[in-house]
Formats: C-alpha cells, sequence, structure tokens
C-alpha cells in the first residue's frame, strides 16, 4: 500500500513538471528580443572594444578588427576605441588590457594615415 502511494506521487510530480514544461515552451514561450550592438553601455562597449582588440593582437587584422567595430555603429573605429580606452582607464582595467586596446588605436591610426594623400 505504501509502494503504491511513492510510485503515485513521483508520477504526478513527472507529470506536473512534464505539463509544465509543455506549456512553457509550447504555447507560452520566452519572446527573445536581440538588443542592438549600437545600444550597449558604455561599459560593455569598452568590453567589447577589448575583445576586438585581443582578437586583433592575436590574429593581425585589422580589416576584421574594424568590421568588428563597425557593430557598435560608432561614427569611426578610432572614435569607438578611444571612448572604449577611456572608459576602461575610468573602470580600472588592468595595464595590459589598456595596452591592447591603445595599440589597436595606433594600428588604425596608422592606415588612416597611409590612406590619406
Amino acid at each position: 500500500m505504501r509502494k503504491g502511494r511513492l510510485i503515485a506521487f513521483i508520477l504526478a510530480i513527472m507529470l506536473g513538471a512534464t505539463a509544465g514544461l509543455m506549456y512553457g515552451w509550447l504555447y507560452y514561450p520566452a519572446k527573445i528580443s536581440a538588443a542592438a550592438m549600437k545600444s550597449l553601455r558604455a561599459d560593455y562597449k569598452a568590453d567589447y572594444v577589448l575583445m576586438v582588440a585581443e582578437l586583433f593582437a592575436t590574429d593581425g587584422d585589422l580589416e576584421k578588427a574594424t568590421d568588428r567595430l563597425e557593430k557598435i555603429k560608432p561614427a569611426d573605429a578610432i572614435g569607438a576605441v578611444r571612448r572604449g580606452l577611456l572608459t576602461a582607464q575610468e573602470m580600472g582595467y588592468a595595464d595590459w588590457e589598456m595596452r591592447l586596446i591603445a595599440d589597436l588605436e595606433i594600428a588604425l591610426q596608422q592606415t588612416r594615415q597611409e590612406t590619406r594623400p
């Protein structure tokens, strides 16, 4: 008798959990909205600039880095990197992180100077 109650209780829990998951996934799913990268806060943009600078430090591909920076919709890539560097200083990033961002800025400036007549 006692064993039957335990089995019924476990089955009821499993049935309830299954019904709840089915209801949540099929009839009332969560709405996913992708926020635009340009709407990120300054600290998140600085983190993104740091990630781009880290990738640039490993692969050295300035064109890819510029394309990645375009995702946060800056007026220009150098301005985005400068703002990222200023925010990094305010947030107390490590020296090596700020150096990576500064190296990316230097590379962008050199490319800009080379393309000018």
